[in-house]
C-alpha cells in the first residue's frame, strides 16, 4: 500500500495534468459542443482506459517495451488523429437540422477514439512514462499500490472530464438560432480537425 503522503502527492500533480488542456480535453470539449453532454461520457472512459494502460505499463516496468512498440503506437496515434479529422468534417458538413442529434459515430466509437487519442497522446505518454516514476518509487509498488493508484485515476479523471464536458455542453445549449447552431457545428469541427492535426505532428 502507498504512503497517504505519495497518494497525496500524485493525486495533486495527475490532477492539474488532467485539467491542463491538451488534445485530449481539446477532443472531448469539441466531442460536448457538437452532442451535448451525454455524447461526450463514452470519450472520457476511453480516455480514462488509455490513462490506465499508460500507467500500468510505466507502473510494472514496461516503459522499456512501449518504446520498443514505438512504432505501433505511431500507427494507434495517426489513427486517431485521423478519425478526429473525420469527426470534425462531419461536424463541419452536419446540416442545421440535424444539429441537436447529430454525434458523429456510436458510444463504441467514441470510447475507441479517445482510447487511441490518449495512447497516442505525448502529453499522457510523458506523465506515466516519464513522471510517474518520479512521484511514486516503482520498486516498492505492491498489487495493492497499483489498485490504489487505479482507483485515483478512474476517480479523478473521469470528475475533472465530466465537468469540461458539462460546461462545453451548457454553453451548446444557448446556441438556438440556425445560424448559431452551425457556427456552433463549424467551431466543433474546427476544434476536431485542429486537435487531429496536433496530435499526427506531435
Amino acid at each position: 500500500m502507498l504512503s497517504t503522503h505519495a497518494l497525496l502527492i500524485f493525486a495533486a500533480v495527475y490532477a492539474v495534468a488532467i485539467a491542463t488542456p491538451g488534445p485530449g480535453i481539446l477532443a472531448l470539449v469539441a466531442r460536448a459542443l457538437g452532442g451535448g453532454f451525454w455524447s461526450a461520457v463514452p470519450n472520457v472512459f476511453g480516455m480514462a482506459a488509455g490513462d490506465l494502460v499508460w500507467m500500468t505499463l510505466s507502473a510494472f516496468g514496461l516503459s522499456l517495451v512501449a518504446q520498443a512498440m514505438g512504432d505501433f503506437f505511431l500507427i494507434v496515434k495517426l489513427a486517431g488523429a485521423a478519425y478526429l479529422i473525420y469527426l470534425g468534417y462531419k461536424y463541419w458538413t452536419a446540416p442545421v437540422e440535424e444539429t441537436a442529434a447529430v454525434v458523429p459515430g456510436g458510444m463504441a466509437q467514441g470510447f475507441l477514439s479517445q482510447f487511441a487519442l490518449t495512447l497516442g497522446n505525448p502529453k499522457a505518454i510523458g506523465f506515466f512514462v516519464a513522471l510517474l516514476p518520479t512521484l511514486i518509487d516503482l520498486k516498492t509498488l505492491t498489487l495493492g499500490g497499483y489498485a490504489e493508484l487505479c482507483a485515483l485515476t478512474v476517480t479523478l479523471l473521469p470528475a475533472i472530464c465530466l465537468i469540461y464536458a458539462a460546461l462545453a455542453s451548457s454553453v451548446r445549449g444557448l446556441f438556438q438560432s440556425a445560424v448559431a447552431r452551425r457556427r456552433m457545428n463549424k467551431g466543433a469541427g474546427i476544434i476536431m480537425v485542429g486537435t487531429g492535426i496536433s496530435v499526427a505532428v506531435a
